[in-house]
């Protein structure tokens, strides 16, 4: 099977990160709790608060470090499990030495099919430094890239830890309707429910098509379609759960849709969050489930049968101190 490519977020370029050693963790302090639980804010009230808390998310999230357990499993076209790599990694939010505006996920890999890797920290150290050695951002991205998911097989996904609820982005948020379906209790938290459709195709959402060359916050994604949708539209849609007293986002459904008589669903992520000392609630678990699309014989509709899932999982995050030396080989 040909590997595909799922970036999930990417910032001018892609999204990486770096390892490096730990220092004591700070504690900030979490923000103004507005409104009260009491009391049910409007629509616009929830996605602004939401927004902010977004930003707070995307600005704290830096120089982290999580153990990170990465779950590949494929499937046959019965729906069967086929097999399963695990993939453990020392994961870390990096700050590109080019571009301080762009962070990025890097993984050094320490088990696979648990297996310890030879020399990880010895290689993770020798990667750092060249990996300063690079000319441009996006050469520097492509090499973190290419060293955390080298162990990957049919799905490279990269992304997902960086941005929170992309389609409450200042650039994305007018290709999408919100509604406000509620509110619920969930983990103990009392939270708004807000659904969201995409309604038009958008320069920076792109599926199946060449690498955007939009700026700001922007998704590529690769989706196993057939030829006959080639030109169908795929929209994103989902849910997310945001915390009524600090409008922060516990969990978010999202799915890639195709339009077809019955809208049929390519690929679907759900992002759960955890509390953290860091004023922020953290990545905790992360499920990314890929559908492959065929044709029903004989008619024209289309079915979706679950081609692979990966599940992310996290440790307790903590904060690092990025300190690389760049040491020339004899």
């Amino acid at each position: 099977m040909i590997k595909k490519n799922i970036c999930a977020v990417m910032l001018i370029a892609f999204a990486a990160c770096g390892a490096f050693a730990q220092t004591p963790s700070p504690t900030i302090a979490p923000p103004a709790v507005s409104p009260s639980p009491t009391v049910v804010a409007n629509l616009e009230t929830i996605l602004t608060g939401a927004e902010k808390q977004v930003a707070l998310y995307q600005e704290t999230f830096k120089d982290l470090l999580a153990v990170e357990t990465k779950t590949f499993e494929r499937y046959d076209k019965n729906g069967e499990l086929k097999d399963e790599t695990v993939i453990e990694s020392n994961f870390f939010v990096y700050q590109s030495s080019k571009d301080e505006k762009t962070s990025a996920e890097l993984r050094n890999v320490i088990k696979a099919d648990g297996k310890l890797v030879p020399d990880s920290q010895a290689r993770a150290d020798r990667f750092l430094a060249e990996l300063q050695k690079t000319r441009t951002v996006e050469k520097e991205l492509e090499e973190i890239q290419d060293e955390g998911l080298r162990y990957d097989k049919t799905l490279k996904i990269s992304g997902f830890t960086l941005f929170e609820a992309i389609a409450l982005a200042s650039n994305l948020r007018p290709f999408f309707d919100f509604k406000l379906m509620g509110s619920e209790n969930y983990q103990g938290r009392e939270v708004y429910l807000v659904s969201y459709q995409q309604t038009r195709k958008s320069p920076f959402i792109t599926v199946n098509e060449k690498e955007s060359k939009e700026k700001g916050l922007k998704t590529d994604i690769d989706a196993d379609l057939p030829g006959a949708l080639k030109k169908a539209d795929k929209f994103l849609r989902g849910k997310l759960w945001i915390d009524r007293e600090t409008f922060q986002i516990w969990r978010e459904d999202r799915q890639l849709t195709v339009r077809t008589a019955q809208p049929i669903v390519a690929q679907e992520t759900v992002f759960e969050y955890a509390p953290s000392e860091f004023g922020i609630l953290v990545p905790k678990k992360i499920t990314f489930i890929d559908n492959s699309v065929k044709k029903i014989s004989k008619t024209d509709e289309f079915a979706a049968a679950k081609n692979a899932r990966v599940v992310f999982d996290y440790s307790k995050f903590r904060k690092t101190n990025v300190d690389v030396q760049i040491i020339d080989e004899p």
